[in-house]
């Protein structure tokens, strides 16, 4: 898929996303999530389950020949190496962050390859009214007025520069004695939910994200692309990017960031 045709696909998605986004928005404001827990005790709602509807619906009729992977599939999809294409899908990140009405929940899609490159990434902040688009072609913020913003290139960061870090809001503790015993200076850290953290890279806000807690292939595909798009990194510790199987398979640790200056 060459950068031309991910983009008129992104595109072509804007409505299906737009969709989604308003359902999800429906549930929040109603207050009745109708919450249960799953398996893995994780919590689940009316929401989540909306807009995997509309998701899987909408790619299944725009992309008919590729298969599509949700957090809210039914087994989490097939276990089998990859054989093409794939979406993998978070019909709403953030759940937790949901219930508690923070705001901080997004909707993730991201087209990933047959060797587990995200190809492409799209993320949906549904109460900002606002959604990340990156591809090989770039990135770019489609703002709630309709207007679109592309994002630059990202600035590379000097060893001695004192770093803007975002962390996860849920899991707070154990990701500053990391930054600590890695003697990273910090400028200033902020924490939220969800995929949001890697829209802040890509902008440019903050510089790292740090993550020493579980994730799955759904909650860091689409903000991978994105801030590759930028030129910024999302790599285990040893400096591996990320891959993706098709499965419900957990992410190792990771940091996302901004290019690093050569020395």
């Amino acid at each position: 898929m060459t950068p031309k045709e991910q983009e008129e696909l992104m595109a072509a998605l804007e409505p299906v996303v737009e969709e989604a986004r308003k359902a999800v928005l429906a549930v929040y404001r109603s207050g009745r999530f109708d919450t249960q827990e799953k398996a893995d005790h994780s919590p689940v709602t009316a929401a989540d389950k909306v807009s995997h509807d509309i998701l899987v619906d909408g790619l299944r009729r725009i992309t008919p020949e590729i298969p599509v992977i949700s957090e809210e599939s039914v087994g989490g999809g097939p276990d089998t190496p990859p054989r093409g294409l794939f979406w993998l899908v978070d019909p709403l990140d953030g759940t937790k962050e949901f219930i508690r009405k923070s705001g901080e929940f997004t909707i993730n899609l991201a087209l990933v390859d047959d060797l587990g490159i995200p190809q492409l990434g799209i993320i949906d902040v549904p109460i900002q009214g606002r959604t990340y688009r990156g591809s090989a072609a770039g990135a770019a913020v489609l703002g709630a007025d309709g207007a679109t913003t592309h994002l630059p290139r990202l600035t590379p960061i000097s060893e001695a520069r004192a770093l803007a870090v975002a962390l996860s809001r849920s899991h707070q503790g154990q990701a500053e004695g990391w930054l600590d015993a890695h003697q990273i200076r910090t400028r200033r850290v902020v924490y939220a939910g969800s995929a949001i953290k890697f829209c802040w890279i890509a902008e440019g806000r903050v510089d790292l994200y740090v993550r020493l807690r579980p994730t799955m292939g759904w909650d860091t595909a689409a903000g991978q692309a994105i801030v590759e798009a930028v030129g910024g990194s999302v790599c285990a510790f040893d400096g591996t990017p990320l891959t993706y199987l098709p499965g419900a398979h957990t992410n190792p640790n990771f940091i996302a960031s901004a290019p690093r200056a050569k020395t």
